[in-house]
């Protein structure tokens, strides 16, 4: 042992020493080892290279000693590690004289020398060669070297042995010749085999001189002169102790089958061949792992000729190579007869041999002529044809591989060789793994042959198999298996191999090799149709098992299988089943026992993703099913003996799928289907049934396959159970299975002794419900005893188990699973039940106490309590722990999402921390009552683990405060972190010292100080330890390498920090890499440095602030506050220059538009945006308001740092004060021109009451400055009047409480500093009118809030109001200071107008617009005040101001061209400058409206915008065409022209004549395409009485005659070019009189919206990469109308995406879905097929008894959460189309004009009647729209529900919203007015606005909207005109 580890101890300091680079040679553990080793060295040899010995024995060297070679063995272990070049070199000339003298080695006496392996002499040359090699190998400078000094060893062998030939063998010195000879026999061994391992030493000349050097060396004299030396050492007497040594080591190398001798030189020799030969054909890397012959069939590794690596050789090599292995041939032929030798020799011979076919089949492969074919195809026949020859493996092996390559090289051999190989198959002799070389090779001489050689091959073997050998029948395999059977005649039964005569032991031996022969025939080919041949042919040998060779064809078909096809796989798992099935009846076991080993290799191999898999287990589960099956089809009163047979049956395949389900674990696997969990749980039904259960023998006999089974196999309760309303266990079969009285009360007997504590329960339940619960407690008490009692509650999503006899059982269940599990922890003796792990099964518990099932959390409640209690310290784990906080923390987020996302309510929360997932109702108020559960329980089990371990516990809650981020969490709260820091102050119960603490008054006693202070500590050696990572450039610069809070800093410290801060900075500004976390670390440690420094550092705060100023994110301003605030607590000398660096670097944000100041924060008027044609698009809404909270949340926190630091300081510098006065001015004036966004509103008033409270407390500055402060106060809070009125962004009402509060308090800010400049001071005028204006602004904001945050009016009494001026009031107050508005801010006062909508406001602004009229030209918005609908009279010289007055939206400027206003040409002229200054994309959305005022156009403007337009907008100017076309008549059959007619004809012409040569051919292409695809309707015409069949036919036919021009498109889908028609997506569509018809086709467009857009523009900017591809191919369906005027549906869907971008513009979380309909010519037009969307009608022609019963199929019961999401979808649909179809009356609601999308939308069809024409000219439906009771249903069934309140609030906001652009929408009607459209009237615009309640405040327009609700819910009319609809047209409701 001592001798081992010194051994192991030198070989690994020599390893380490060799693989350090840095140490030289002379000073290292090598140099060390050399001289420990180096009494044995001498050096080199002077005479020509050669020994010149004095005298036989060398008198100069002493014997070496077993430490000398055990060092030397070292160095030479070493020798490939070694790394330098120049220790390589010192290495190389230490080690070369051992090798020259390793013949001549003496060593001293040592019993160590006995255990060296095989000898000394041997091992000492092997591994002092090998280094030697090794060392070339690596180092080019030493290879020469090396190979020079080999040679020299060479020679002094041939020197010696030359001397030791000539003496005579009388001499008397022959003992010691003798020994010399042994001595370099053993020498060559070694170095032979250390050269053949590392060949590719040499070079290819090399190696052929170093084999012609050892050949000439071992010549015939040689071999003969060893022989005779070790006969001389076997038959000598001497006692001398070398002989006797000698003769020890000779028996020792008899005894490990090396018998030394010439055969043995021979081997090694030849293994050099082999070598020599093998580095010409393959590559070196190859041949270190795999035989060259292997290498040789793969085809991989070898060497490609005319590459930089392929082989130089030239026929003259090759030849002596074949001279070589020739001349070996010979010798060995000419030899004793290998019978004669001794078995060891014998291995020899065979062993030489091999390696000569192996060197001659190599030198062949290289050069035919060199190395005859035929000559070695004569020496692998014969040693074929000898038995003894081919009982040796390795010969065998290499003879058949070298005949099967043979025939590469010479092909005229395959068939021959395919004939050969076989008899090695058939011979009973043949060893297994000869047989599967034999097969491998038949297989690849067969690959050279036709399919049908194999085919034959294979029926030749199958015919040795026996009787009943017929050609596969069409059972079994597929047909192109069949097929490969057929190309193939039968052999003759002349040519079957017989085995007459044979044994039957011989004939089992050979079948069996036939087996495994066919079979890796079949693998080899990887032909899967070869594959299903063989596979069939042995599983139709398995007829009847009569010995055993069915056993190996039941594990043969089974290997194939794997790569067969599905057919044959089918047919031999139901040959399995038959087999096992009648070996069950026969009682053989070892039928059954080969059955299962087949089965089990299949389950063991068999994975996920192969097409087998699913049928695999589908066999082995329904084979469990299907058992007992048939009985119960006729009775339930089965027979025991049929139970008992049909148990066996099934206990054969339970092995088989514990395998199966082990390797393919379901249980975690969330991709497995419902059908397998379905077939899984039946399988577990059926052996419940049949009696598997724990108190049974038969279930004790399997319970270790039943375990692992349970333990892979997912619970018995489809996840998604919870999602259904009928229970699964009333309806399953399989519960009914073997159902009798005496079952029935031996299964209740069984569960009332497993469950003893529901015996009640358990005796009223059904036989079904018992079997049920059997199967769940056998499945979970089997996964709890292996460590997992958690899958049990997934039971109670089971409908049936949350209620009753079976809930309570259930629970029963889930007690004794939890207790198994708790009493096999108790015990702890097994390490995977240990508290550890506990606390993980109780962290999985704790998360199905939050689950949003009620029923699963009582369970897990129960769970939780029982594990808690049972062992205390699972919740003293930190999975347990953090599981339990997280959880307290999402449930807390989760219901703070009512405030701040309220109508899109997340289900899924997640902690990465915790390792926890929860999906949660979206009922808010469920949410409510999990928190507090859950708050109430965690309070108690926390201060239980408190009690006991409350060190232990409050160091984890102190882990749990350390790891926290807030990125999350709202305002920095989590509820999780807050309960820790509760928890952890508390006094254990068991300290009796504090316990006994009394109360002193009322205050507190808690341990917050110890754990504080605690906390606090544990922070410093926290963070101060960890270091950055060294590997960023800039921390470099810093010293890193101490402890910052210890060491005083060194002088040069500020100059490095300054260094490392300046880098990092330009960094930043230059958007380099510079992770928040990397920069935290640099800015702490400067903090620290300037919180111990007494010096100024003024550069060091200088980067302190500006860094996260460059970095200007949220995070950054948190960090650097975070940092400030620190360093002016700790060193208060530093705060001036810090805040003074800060109030800098705010002004430069200022300058550089970040934040509050960026232009990219914009909220312009939808009218003036790209509108969509598109559904809503909630991703971008909430992508954008998280966009601009980010934006911000910079300015956010440093505005409440301001704040909080300015009360802090007040009354002390009065230059900290100057600081905040600077600042102040600076932002009040920057906050004129800053973002009028709605998410602004809340930081902008903030920079107001900051203001404010500065200027109350301002007493130190005069009156004039404090006059001017206030002016600019009041300025900067009017400024955000300057715009139209906002409401909000998104669904945040939390935000809007928190600015209405705001408000509050900026009005008493106002009210406390009313003093100051309420007098005139001097010049000075007072600030009174200005101060009540913004007071009467303020408090008007804040009422439309409320009415926002309330639209319902249910504001709790407690934050009540106070009441609002009435009208009267407000219209007096606000009237006279309309002037002072207009003296701020023209704006301001045209905004009054429309903010408080009163006729003596309206006239006052008027009156100041008239008069001044340039001042307000920014303005676009005073235009409608000034011109109101007409061109009035008093308005003159005003109008030459439009020259230069900003542009108003498009469809306001188009309405300048209406005869009201007399074709002014100012006017005209300002039109058309205004719709210049839009990008054709705005326009574009207008096209029906411009078509229309050509009606007007009698100065030719409109002409000339749609010329000019259509110049550069191809798209434009085709939308321009079609809708002339279609309203070029008044009627659909273009027989009644339009008045407009010739003026279109007229612009269409000169715009077609305008066009480019390319332009011309794009219309002419486009127009060419789109009149073929309409044609089909005319062409349909002639067959409109015809079946559906037959014109789906003809439009089929005719869209196969299309052909799909490059860069056409559909005229409803400009923005996407037509790629491709489905041809078979044709379908005619129902018309009495018409033909329109349905087509698909496939469209390419650009993804993303404008929103989207502008992000990519700013992500541009920022240096992000956009060169992703932005388009998408998606299919889309479009109707082809003809005979029907779709232009009323144009102006409906035109008026809905409108609606659908001012909903957009208020992030209002609403849907509806304006598809694309466009007019093309008279009565035609292309209408947008909804995608992925059913009428209600149709969901009433199939059976479906009402909206919500469809949602309850399609989505789950209320309980699931895709039922939740749909409905949350419907909700959020209804209430946007309910108030769009109230504001433009759509009328004719039926069923059949309602669609319900795959999401849960609802979306309105069909616009046929709306505005105010009804179907028939009767008002049937007098509803506002349509709320039916179904509606209700679905919408929670109650007006008190969650999600009807939700519609109503939904409602009421979209139609608030919409009031404000009543006008704007008025006037894409009032456009329309002339255009003949049926649905207008005269009073149709006029209605129109009537129906916005304009004349209500935001309150009583809300209360309006509510009594809409409210009427249309309660009307029976819409009841009425469904059934009507049902009657008259057969439409369903």
């Amino acid at each position: 042992m001592a001798r081992d580890i010194r051994r192991s101890a030198l070989q690994r300091i020599a390893a380490l020493s060799a693989a350090n680079p840095s140490t030289a040679f002379d000073k290292s553990d090598l140099a060390r080892l050399c001289k420990a080793a180096s009494s044995q060295t001498h050096p080199y040899p002077a005479v020509n290279g050669q020994h010149t010995p004095t005298s036989k024995q060398h008198p100069g060297s002493s014997p070496m000693t077993i430490r000398e070679y055990e060092v030397l063995l070292a160095l030479c272990q070493a020798a490939p590690v070694l790394r330098s070049s120049q220790s390589a070199q010192k290495l190389a000339r230490y080690l070369i004289p051992h090798l020259q003298d390793i013949h001549n080695k003496t060593f001293a006496p040592s019993p160590f020398f006995r255990k060296v392996e095989p000898s000394p002499t041997e091992a000492l040359s092997y591994h002092v060669t090998a280094a030697l090699l090794s060392l070339g190998v690596h180092h080019a400078d030493v290879q020469q070297l090396v190979s020079d000094r080999i040679a020299v060893f060479l020679n002094a062998c041939a020197h010696t042995t030359e001397s030791v030939s000539q003496a005579d063998e009388d001499d008397p010195a022959a003992l010691e010749d003798a020994i010399r000879i042994a001595n370099i026999t053993t020498a060559l061994l070694g170095f032979l085999d250390a050269s053949c391992a590392q060949a590719e030493f040499w070079k290819t000349g090399g190696r052929l001189g170093l084999v012609s050097r050892l050949r000439d060396l071992l010549s015939q004299s040689f071999l003969v002169a060893v022989e005779s030396a070790f006969s001389t050492i076997r038959n000598s007497h001497s006692h001398d102790r070398r002989i006797r040594e000698w003769k020890r080591w000779l028996r020792h190398y008899e005894d490990i089958g090396r018998p030394l001798g010439a055969m043995l030189l021979q081997r090694s020799f030849m293994w050099l061949l082999v070598a020599a030969t093998s580095l010409l054909v393959a590559e070196e890397d190859a041949l270190c792992d795999t035989h060259v012959l292997d290498i040789m069939m793969s085809g991989i590794g070898l060497r490609r000729p005319l590459t930089a690596k392929s082989s130089e050789t030239d026929f003259r090599s090759v030849e002596i190579y074949a001279t070589v292995a020739i001349d070996q041939m010979n010798y060995l032929e000419s030899s004793a007869d290998f019978d004669s030798l001794s078995p060891a020799k014998q291995r020899l011979a065979f062993a030489v041999k091999a390696c000569v076919l192996i060197s001659y089949l190599n030198a062949s492969t290289l050069n035919e002529d060199a190395a005859d074919a035929e000559v070695l195809m004569s020496w692998l026949e014969d040693t074929l044809g000898d038995p003894s020859s081919m009982a040796d493996e390795q010969l065998a092996c290499a003879v058949l591989k070298s005949m099967a390559l043979l025939c590469r090289v010479a092909p005229s051999y395959a068939i021959n060789v395919s004939r050969l190989l076989p008899n090695v198959i058939l011979r009973s002799s043949s060893r297994p793994g000869i047989v599967m070389v034999a097969s491998k090779c038949l297989a690849f001489v067969l690959q050279m042959l036709s399919k049908d050689a194999v085919i034959t091959t294979l029926y030749t073997l199958g015919n040795v198999l026996g009787p009943g050998t017929q050609r596969p029948t069409t059972n079994g395999f597929s047909s192109d298996a069949q097929g490969v059977a057929h190309t193939v005649e039968r052999p003759s039964t002349s040519s079957y191999p017989s085995l007459q005569g044979s044994s039957e032991e011989e004939s089992s031996v050979v079948q069996g090799n036939v087996v495994q022969a066919i079979c890796e025939i079949a693998s080899a080919c990887k032909d899967e149709k070869i594959t299903g041949l063989a596979q069939s042919m042995l599983a139709q040998k398995i007829v009847k098992f009569s010995s055993p060779l069915d056993a190996r064809l039941v594990t043969g078909a089974a290997s194939l299988a794997l790569s067969g096809g599905q057919s044959e796989f089918r047919y031999l798992l139901k040959r399995f089943a038959t087999v096992a099935h009648d070996a069950v009846v026969d009682n053989r076991e070892d039928v059954l026992h080969a059955v299962m080993e087949a089965r089990v290799h299949i389950s063991a191999n068999v994975r996920k993703g192969s097409p087998l898999y699913d049928i695999y287990l589908e066999h082995l589960l329904d084979g469990i099913i299907s058992q007992g099956d048939a009985h119960s089809q006729h009775s339930h009163h089965a027979k025991d003996s049929d139970v008992e047979l049909a148990a066996r049956e099934i206990a054969q395949l339970l092995r088989p799928l514990a395998v199966f389900l082990s390797a393919n674990d379901l249980a975690f696997d969330g991709t497995t289907d419902d059908d397998v969990h379905s077939m899984l749980r039946d399988a577990w039904f059926n052996i419940v049934v049949h009696g598997f259960t724990p108190l049974t023998e038969r279930g004790n006999q399997y319970m270790n396959e039943l375990k692992i089974m349970a333990i892979h196999s997912p619970p018995l309760v489809l996840e998604n159970r919870g999602e259904q309303d009928e229970s699964d266990i009333e309806l399953n079969p399989i519960l009914r299975r073997g159902e009798s009285s005496d079952r029935e009360a031996l299964r209740k007997k069984h569960l009332v002794e497993q469950i003893p504590t529901r015996s009640s329960e358990i005796r009223g339940l059904s036989y079904r419900k018992v079997i049920f619960l059997q199967a769940a407690f056998l499945v979970e008490s089997l996964r709890a005893d292996s460590g997992d009692c958690t899958k049990a509650l997934s039971y109670f999503l089971e409908p049936s188990m949350r209620r009753g006899d079976v809930s309570r059982t259930m629970d029963g269940i889930m007690n004794v699973v939890v207790d198994r599990y708790l009493k096999k922890t108790q015990d702890a003796s097994i390490s995977t039940f240990s508290a550890q792990y506990a606390a993980g099964q109780l962290a999985k518990i704790l998360c199905g106490c939050c689950h949003r099932i009620e029923r699963v959390q009582q369970a897990a409640y129960g769970c939780a309590d029982r594990i808690i209690k049972a062992i205390p310290s699972a919740l003293c784990q930190r999975s347990s722990l953090f599981a339990l906080l997280e959880l307290l923390s999402l449930m807390w987020s989760s219901r703070l999402e009512a405030e701040t996302d309220r109508y899109e309510p997340r289900t899924t929360f997640k902690s990465k921390k915790g390792n926890v997932t929860v999906e949660l109702s979206d009922d808010y108020q469920f949410r409510l009552l999990t928190l507090t559960a859950l708050h109430e329980k965690a309070r108690g089990w926390l201060m239980g683990a408190i009690d006991i371990a409350p060190a232990d516990v409050k160091g984890l809650l102190q882990t749990y405060l350390s790891e926290f981020d807030d990125e999350e969490s709202y305002g920095h709260i989590s509820l999780g972190r807050s309960f820790a820091v509760e928890i952890a102050s508390a006094i254990p119960a068991t300290d009796q010292r504090l316990s006994s603490l009394q109360l002193l008054g009322d205050c507190p006693i808690n341990t917050a100080s110890d754990f504080m202070a605690q906390y606090t500590k544990r922070q410093e050696y926290r963070y101060s330890e960890a270091l950055p990572d060294h590997s960023l450039e800039w921390l470099s610069f810093m010293r890193l390498d101490r402890r910052s809070s210890f060491l005083p800093a060194p002088d040069n410290e500020s100059a490095d920090a300054l260094t490392a801060l300046s880098h990092i900075e330009r960094r930043i500004l230059e958007r380099k890499t510079a992770s928040l976390a990397d920069v935290r670390d640099i800015l702490r440690r400067a903090a620290a440095l300037l919180c111990r420094s007494e010096k100024d550092e003024c550069s060091i705060i200088h980067f302190l602030v500006s860094i996260p100023f460059a970095m200007f994110t949220k995070e950054s301003i948190k960090l650097g506050i975070s940092l400030w605030l620190g360093v002016m607590n700790e060193n208060p000398r530093m705060e001036p220059r810090i805040l003074a660096e800060i109030a800098q670097q705010w002004e430069f944000s200022i300058q550089r538009r970040l934040g509050l100041f960026s232009r990219s924060i914009t909220s312009p008027d939808p009218f003036f945006l790209r509108a969509e044609f598109a559904p809503s698009d909630s991703v971008t809404i909430a992508k954008r308001k998280h966009h601009i909270h980010n934006l911000l949340a910079p300015h956010t926190r440093l505005l409440q740092f301001f704040n909080s630091h300015y009360n802090a300081t007040r009354l002390g510098n009065p230059d900290t004060h100057s600081i905040f006065l600077r600042m102040l001015d600076v932002t009040l004036d920057a906050l004129k021109t800053s973002t009028p966004h709605p998410m602004a509103r809340e930081i902008r008033f903030q920079t107001v009451l900051f203001g404010l409270r500065v200027l109350k407390t301002s007493t130190t500055i005069g009156a004039i400055a404090q006059w001017r402060l206030k002016d600019l106060l009041l300025t900067a809070g009017l400024s955000w009047f300057n715009f139209a009125p906002r409401w909000s962004f998104g669904s945040n009402n939390l935000q809007l409480k928190t600015e209405i509060r705001l408000i509050s308090d900026v009005l008493m800010a106002l009210r406390a500093t009313g003093q100051i400049g309420a007098q005139a001071v001097g010049s000075i005028r007072p600030l009174v009118a200005k101060e009540k204006l913004l007071q009467l602004l303020l408090e008007n904001e804040q009422f439309r809030l409320t009415v926002w945050v309330h639209p319902l009016n249910d504001i709790p009494k407690s934050q009540l109001p106070s009441p609002p001026m009435s009208k009267g009031t407000v219209e007096a107050a606000i009237q006279p200071l309309v002037r002072t508005a207009w003296a701020e801010s023209p704006s301001l006062a045209v905004h009054l107008a429309s903010r408080f909508p009163y006729p003596r406001v309206h006239k006052e602004v008027r009156w100041l617009l008239l008069n001044f009229p340039a001042k307000a030209a920014t303005e676009p918005e005073a235009l409608p005040i000034l011109i109101d609908g007409s061109l009035p009279s008093d308005v003159s010289f005003q109008l030459k101001y439009l020259l230069f007055w900003a542009p108003v939206n498009p469809i306001t400027a188009v309405t300048f061209f209406l005869p009201t206003y007399r074709n002014h040409p100012y006017l005209i002229q300002y039109a058309m400058r205004a719709l210049e200054s839009h990008s054709v994309d705005v326009t574009f959305f207008y096209v029906p409206q411009i078509v229309q005022t050509l009606r007007y156009d009698a100065l030719g403007y409109v002409e000339r915008y749609i010329l000019e337009t259509a110049q550069f907008s191809q798209l434009f100017a085709h939308q321009i065409i079609w809708n002339m076309k279609a309203n070029a008549y008044k009627d659909d059959d273009s027989k009644i022209p339009d008045a407009i007619k010739p003026t279109l004809d007229k612009v269409m012409g000169h715009m077609i004549d305008s066009f480019s040569p390319v332009d011309r051919e794009f219309y002419e292409r486009e127009f060419a395409f789109f009149d073929e695809v309409t044609s089909i309707s005319g062409k349909l015409k002639p067959l409109i009485k015809k079946s559906k069949p037959e014109k789906k036919q003809k439009i089929e036919e005719e869209l196969r005659k299309i052909k799909v021009e490059v860069g056409v498109y559909l005229p409803s889908n400009p923005d996407g070019v037509v790629i491709g028609i489905d041809r078979k997506s044709g379908k005619p569509l129902q018309s009495h009189a018409k033909a329109p018809f349905l087509a698909t086709f496939r469209i390419k467009k650009n993804k993303g919206s404008a929103e989207e857009t502008e992000e990519l523009l700013e992500d541009e900017v920022r240096g992000k990469p956009t060169t992703h591809d932005n388009t998408i191919e998606v299919w889309q369906s479009a109707i082809f109308k003809v005979g029907d005027d779709c232009r009323q549906d144009v102006l409906a869907l035109q008026m809905i995406a409108a609606f659908r971008g001012i909903f957009h513009t208020v992030g209002l979380d609403v849907y509806v879905f304006p598809y694309r309909v466009t007019a093309t010519a008279p009565g035609c037009g292309v209408i947008d097929v909804l995608p992925n969307s059913i009428s209600r009608d149709m969901l009433g022609r199939e059976a479906v008894n009402g909206l919500y019963d469809y949602f309850v199929s399609k989505y789950g019961n209320e309980d699931s959460l895709r039922f939740q999401q749909a409905r949350n979808n419907f909700v959020k649909s209804m209430a946007a189309y309910s108030v769009i179809s109230f504001l433009l009356q759509f009328k004719d609601r039926h069923n059949g004009n309602i669609m319900i999308d795959d999401a849960g939308h609802i979306l309105h069809i069909d616009f046929g009647f709306c505005f105010d024409i009804a179907p028939g000219g009767i008002k049937f439906e007098r509803a506002p729209f349509k709320l039916t009771s179904e509606m209700l249903a679905v919408m929670g069934g109650s007006p008190d529900h969650q999600s009807f309140k939700w519609f109503e609030e939904l409602s009421v906001k979209a139609f608030l919203a919409s009031r404000q652009y009543a006008e704007k929408l008025s006037q894409i009607v009032l456009l329309m007015m002339d255009s003949g459209l049926p649905c207008f009237k005269p009073e149709s615009v006029k209605h129109f606005k009537e129906r916005f309640v304009l004349e209500k405040s935001e309150r009583e327009a809300a209360d309006f909207m509510k009594d809409l609700i409210k009427k249309s819910h309660a009307s029976y009319s819409t009841g009425f005109y469904d059934q009507y609809q049902l009657l008259t047209n057969g439409i369903p409701y």
